[in-house]
């Protein structure tokens, strides 16, 4: 009674959202001043454990990951984990994703970003299952921002190129896991266009 309330509540509110592995994300969502639209949702596998539900928010729908990549405008990619990760395996993760769509020149470049990041997972510790991961691009100060269930975790990480490089982490030619870049570039979530 009281979810059916609720349900009916969000409805009239006009609050939608989409649902994968009991995991709700907002198809709308606020960055920088600028509304932005859940481009796809999906599912992270890894040895067939599922890790994460990861979602991405972009200011116009993109069926390519080279529009999703090069679109002006705000960003965001949004990581529920399913299951616990220590931090040494979150950093793995992405190191490995970094280095599988990059070159050493264009790391280089990151990189002072790249330890930002990494010394920020360290900090935080256990990426524990229910944690919701929000990486934030901001055109406005050409900034990404982690926030860890709701709360900003030190200061924004400067570069446009860097939230880029993060986001080939999902979408670039070697990609996490192919599957997962398919559904992020959907053009429908929940069955609507």
């Amino acid at each position: 009674m009281v979810s059916s309330l609720l349900a009916a509540l969000a409805l009239a509110a006009g609050v939608q959202s989409a649902e994968l592995e009991g995991v709700q994300l907002e198809e709308r969502a606020q960055v920088d001043g600028q509304r932005l639209e859940l481009n796809g949702i999906g599912l992270r596998t890894r040895y067939f454990f599922k890790v994460y539900v990861a979602g991405l928010y972009l200011p116009q729908k993109a069926s390519s990951a080279q529009t999703a990549l090069d679109a002006p405008g705000a960003k965001r990619i949004v990581l529920v984990m399913l299951r616990d990760a220590s931090a040494e395996q979150f950093v793995d993760s992405i190191a490995a994703g970094l280095d599988a769509n990059h070159s050493e020149a264009e790391l280089e470049k990151i990189q002072p970003r790249v330890d930002e990041l990494f010394a920020k997972i360290h900090a935080i510790g256990e990426a524990k299952k229910g944690m919701r991961i929000v990486l934030d691009y901001s055109p406005s100060a050409a900034s990404t921002m982690l926030y860890i269930d709701g709360t900003g975790q030190g200061e924004p990480m400067r570069g446009a190129e860097f939230f880029r490089a993060l986001l080939r982490i999902w979408l670039g030619e070697r990609p996490a896991e192919a599957e997962l870049k398919r559904m992020l570039l959907r053009q429908e979530v929940n069955g609507k266009e």
